[in-house]
């Protein structure tokens, strides 16, 4: 993910697209992973969770060997649909993993878990971005990270458990909705928001609107993953300290003052200090959001957690052709107004059902 945040202006020059053509892709993306996580249930029941990890964990990495050399748009939508699908799946397990093993150690731990996404995703970003720095060609990028990715995957799908879900539940993930998850649902989203906003044009945010070039056009997303490295290293401690509630609310505010800063900054100074904002504050929500889906009694964990994850990566149906059309409208800059928007409802939303998200 690391490398494909800061790779994106080259893949849009290499294809030759708009800012909306971008979006349609993270639509592909996303329908894609649609695609498998609706059919993650099933999966589950009847392949080995060290397969499928091992699977689509091989064909996220050895995919990358091909995008350097896409020279259409109709090229990248396939490539980005085998994304797609491979994620899906590749989520859903690991996350379903995560939370088994907060349940069998009886503490906090799922924000610590995710923090390893985001080292990673920080490690590919600065990676790449000392490559653009350098000039090293998008080829090459590619195949160090394949060297680097395959062999932690092949390793660490040794290491995954199975998982027995009740088969009769699978038709919750579209039927059986209780209140509590359809907040967290909306927290996703709102969170995913950012965190994919960032993700997919926060280096065309630096080099469209700032006007930054090599290294520093991988800025924004170094310090917003940076930032959130921090924060779920940390944010299992802090959750321990607030509570869930509290701490999920103030990550909320938190988050809505950064992406205010990013909004109206016209500095690189100020836009990265909303970026290190942004990034701490929205860390722990999506972990929160995993923690407490698995816990609701009258949902099996295999359900609720799919629910979470399809909620995360169908924001990408709805996020990208919006903030396309407004990068393309207004200005790349103002992408960020719809997630000022969404943090506020957020926050509205979570403070009057505190008493059920507290319980």
């Amino acid at each position: 993910m690391g490398l494909w945040t800061v790779r994106i202006p080259d893949i849009k020059d290499q294809i030759e697209t708009n800012y909306n053509g971008m979006s349609y892709l993270f639509v592909i993306f996303s329908i894609g992973s649609i695609l498998t996580m609706v059919l993650a249930p099933k999966i589950i029941q009847n392949l080995s969770t060290k397969f499928i990890s091992l699977f689509s964990g091989s064909l996220i990495s050895f995919l990358w060997v091909f995008i350097p050399f896409v020279s259409s748009y109709l090229e990248m939508i396939f490539f980005t649909f085998l994304f797609g699908i491979a994620y899906g799946i590749f989520e859903v397990v690991l996350n379903l993993q995560a939370t088994s093993l907060e349940k069998k150690y009886k503490r906090p731990i799922m924000s610590s878990i995710h923090a390893f996404w985001s080292i990673g995703l920080l490690s590919g970003s600065f990676l790449t971005s000392v490559f653009l720095g350098y000039k090293v060609s998008f080829f090459i990028n590619s195949i160090i990270f394949i060297s680097i990715l395959f062999p932690i995957i092949y390793f660490g799908s040794k290491t995954l458990i199975s998982h027995d879900s009740s088969i009769q539940s699978y038709t919750a993930i579209f039927f059986y909705w209780p209140k509590i998850l359809v907040i967290l649902v909306l927290l996703s989203l709102t969170a995913i928001f950012l965190e994919g906003g960032t993700d997919s044009w926060g280096a065309l945010y630096m080099r469209d609107y700032l006007l930054v070039d090599g290294f520093k056009i991988g800025l924004a997303a170094i310090v917003f993953n940076g930032f959130m490295v921090i924060g779920r290293l940390i944010g299992d401690s802090l959750r321990a300290i607030f509570g869930a509630y509290n701490f999920l609310f103030i990550s909320i505010v938190s988050s809505l003052i950064g992406v205010v800063i990013i909004l109206i900054s016209n500095s690189i100074l100020f836009s990265i200090f909303g970026f290190a904002i942004a990034g701490f504050g929205v860390s722990s929500i999506i972990p929160i959001c995993y923690t407490l889906a698995s816990s609701i009694k009258e949902v099996d964990p295999t359900i609720s957690i799919t629910v979470i994850t399809i909620a995360i990566y169908g924001n990408f149906m709805i996020a990208p052709p919006i903030l396309g059309y407004i990068a393309n409208i207004i200005g790349i800059q103002y992408v960020y107004i719809p997630i000022v928007l969404l943090f506020i409802l957020s926050a509205i939303i979570i403070f009057f059902n505190r008493v059920a998200l507290k319980n």
